[in-house]
């Protein structure tokens, strides 16, 4: 579990974000982020969520970028050392191979899993996967519109060009 407390957070020299309330992010948990295009969803997760989630031992994290070019690029380099029959052509190939090696993690060592998708396509599908292999998961996932059953919802307003807000619901 990992704790945003609320306050003003400048995320770039020119953009800040405010969290309304203190955010919470748990297993058996799915956020939603909504908002218009700019409105700071991808800068949260970026550099927000990410270091926040990444110093924390004790958890699987798994990331699928918004633009997936250098994730498919990483992977096809760490496969092709660790894997070299393994084949990595496109975003599909990727998400099959993090998938998987998340499961075998896992499945070595079970520990909550926090999932992070930033506008992916194939979202139901990744969701499909955690539903079926993992027990205890958190699931973010920014969307311009709900495709999953969230539990919650942050969604970003923004006030100004270098300014925006984030309200919880709980769905």
């Amino acid at each position: 579990m990992i704790k945003l407390e609320s306050g003003i957070y400048p995320v770039w020299d020119d953009f800040s974000l405010e969290l309304t309330s203190d955010l919470t992010f748990s297993p058996a948990t799915i956020y939603h982020l909504y908002g218009a295009n700019g409105s700071g969803k991808s800068s949260f997760i970026e550099e927000l969520l990410i270091p926040s989630l990444r110093n924390q031992e004790e958890i699987f994290l798994l990331y699928f970028e918004q633009q997936m070019h250098f994730q498919i690029q990483a992977v096809k380099a760490y496969a092709s050392i660790m894997y070299p029959r393994r084949e990595i052509h496109n975003e599909m190939d990727t998400i099959d191979y993090l998938l998987n090696n998340l499961l075998l993690n896992y499945n070595r060592e079970p520990r909550p899993c926090f999932i992070v998708m930033d506008e992916s396509p194939y979202e139901l599908k990744i969701y499909d996967f955690i539903k079926q292999n993992i027990l205890d998961y958190c699931l973010i996932y920014s969307a311009h519109s709900e495709l999953l059953p969230a539990t919650k919802t942050l969604e970003f307003i923004p006030v100004s060009s270098s300014f925006s807000r984030v309200y919880v619901s709980i769905n």
